[in-house]
């Protein structure tokens, strides 16, 4: 009986102890599955063995897209300009995370991240700095106009291990886009607006800029091309337009970006009013029937997921809901 008694103990214990094998082995392979190898845009291949949990964004529009793929808790510092609601979309998002991380390697490497991001119009100098000193920094492609946002949202969401939320703010992005698109589509031509968007040193457009696709997005036209057909046709000259080549455009609609830093320069209401009241101005059919936008400068430059937001905005700013 005895014999019995402890021939069951034993086999429990086996049994117990395979289960704990069991539980260790998923374990590990739930780890292993955490464990990846990501290229950055420089070819450079970089391993991890789980999910980074001190991230370092150092670029405004990669701290957005950093905010919008990870728990803010993984985030070790962001630029400073992310919390300029002027200037930054993803502001609001950004108040968790006060921790402002400066460029330098010393300041960098007191807040110990196990990543930093940094898109590729950052200096080579400062990558090198980073990574002589031990940091792991990944360069992503940056951004410059709407149609490459997703490919700047894939490559930092491999970075930090969440590629499948990276292709679902991807999908949010584009179905904002083109549900704005769809509304345009159903548009006559003649109903269609001309808008000309003005910066705190004056009239800019044109194709290549990031807000020039935020206004064909929205059914907007951009009537800087009236004026001034290319760059190319004036060489050496400056892409802001004179009064003359405002005039001659003609905008249904002025748009103003607007950011004073922090006072620094006039805010866009009072450069509005400075608009509406130049007589040079007088016959351009935006001040005549004073039709004007002024949103903060991070709807105008903005190269995040958030872009479509700003494209949502202008659509029903000119034409409404």
């Amino acid at each position: 009986m005895r014999r019995l008694f402890f021939l069951v103990l034993t086999v429990l214990a086996v049994v117990y102890c395979s289960g704990c094998a069991g539980t260790v082995d998923k374990q590990n392979d739930a780890a292993k599955k955490q464990s990846y190898v990501v290229q950055d845009v420089r070819g450079k291949k970089m391993s991890f063995e789980s999910k980074p949990q001190k991230i370092i964004s150092l670029y405004v529009y990669g701290d957005e897209v950093l905010l919008g793929l990870v728990d803010h808790k993984r985030i070790a510092g962001l630029s400073k300009w992310v919390h300029d609601e002027d200037l930054a979309m993803g502001a609001k998002e950004a108040k968790d995370v006060p921790q402002i991380a400066e460029s330098n390697p010393e300041a960098i490497l007191a807040l110990k991240p196990d990543l930093v991001l940094l898109p590729d119009s950052s200096k080579p100098e400062q990558i090198s700095s980073l990574e002589d000193v031990g940091i792991k920094v990944f360069v992503y492609p940056a951004a410059s106009r709407l149609s490459n946002i997703p490919k700047t949202i894939k490559a930092i969401g491999g970075a930090v291990g969440e590629p499948e939320q990276a292709e679902k703010l991807i999908a949010e992005m584009q179905k904002k886009i083109s549900a704005v698109e769809a509304k345009v589509k159903k548009m006559q031509p003649e109903d269609r607006k001309k808008g000309l968007l003005f910066l705190r040193f004056g009239a800019i457009g044109g194709k290549g800029i990031i807000f020039n696709d935020i206004m064909t997005a929205a059914g907007v036209e951009d009537c800087y091309e009236a004026a001034r057909h290319t760059i190319a046709d004036k060489p050496g000259t400056s892409r802001i337009l004179s009064k003359e080549e405002v005039v001659q455009a003609n905008p249904d609609y002025i748009i103003i970006g607007t950011w004073s830093q922090g006072g620094a320069y006039k805010s866009g209401n009072a450069q509005l009013e400075e608009l509406y009241s130049d007589p040079a101005l007088a016959t351009v059919t935006a001040v005549k029937k004073k039709q004007a936008i002024v949103i903060p400068q991070g709807y105008v430059n903005c190269l995040s997921q958030h872009a479509a937001d700003s494209v949502e905005l202008l659509h029903e700013a000119v034409y409404g809901k």
